[in-house]
């Protein structure tokens, strides 16, 4: 796939991201996609060379995949990341539109069972902690704070207090306290 969009397909993505960006800034996302990913797919490997080659984390680690991320923008879960996912993924995250429910519920069922465990919040927040190279997440202070991060999404969240969130206690949690969503998108 060249880095040209035929009319069809640039209707086709306008679509997608509800007019939220213009055709300049869907070609530079496509360009930098492409770059990427120049089979129009974007697999694991792909994905870690665009996040590094992106700088937005201070500490790399050459073992890290950034799997929670990659769940955020694959969204059907097939294994690659398509364009349209990537359009999907920024349009939620520039615009917190429904999609970063969607995208945010992604990055932290890191199984796919439909549930965030604290377990899972936990390795989302410490993963996240350790790429931004501000702290020592292996130090217990740094732990505990993590731990009493976690705990606090739970109580906010997990309205039938079984130890998992669902979407739907996401969404309600959300209405309630809107900041619950801009914090998980942060933390993880």
């Amino acid at each position: 796939m060249g880095q040209k969009i035929d009319k069809q397909k640039m209707q086709e993505y306008k679509d997608t991201i509800k007019g939220k960006f213009d055709e300049k800034e869907i070609k530079h996302m496509y360009k930098l996609f492409h770059k990427a990913a120049p089979s129009g797919r974007m697999g694991r490997k792909e994905f870690k060379k665009y996040i590094e080659e992106l700088s937005i984390f201070k500490k790399v680690d050459p073992t890290e995949n950034y799997e929670q991320l990659f769940r955020g923008y694959d969204r059907d879960r097939d294994g690659p990341i398509t364009f349209k996912e990537y359009l999907q993924y920024h349009l939620g995250i520039v615009f917190s539109t429904d999609e970063l429910f969607d995208i945010v519920f992604a990055m932290y069922d890191a199984d796919g069972n439909g549930y965030i465990t604290r377990d899972e919040l936990i390795e989302v927040v410490t993963n996240s902690t350790r790429w931004m190279g501000d702290c020592d997440v292996e130090s217990r202070e740094v732990q505990d704070l993590i731990h009493a991060e976690v705990d606090k999404i739970v109580m906010f969240c997990d309205q039938n207090k079984d130890g998992c969130i669902t979407k739907d206690e996401l969404v309600a949690a959300a209405e309630k306290h809107p900041e619950i969503l801009e914090k998980l998108k942060n933390l993880a």
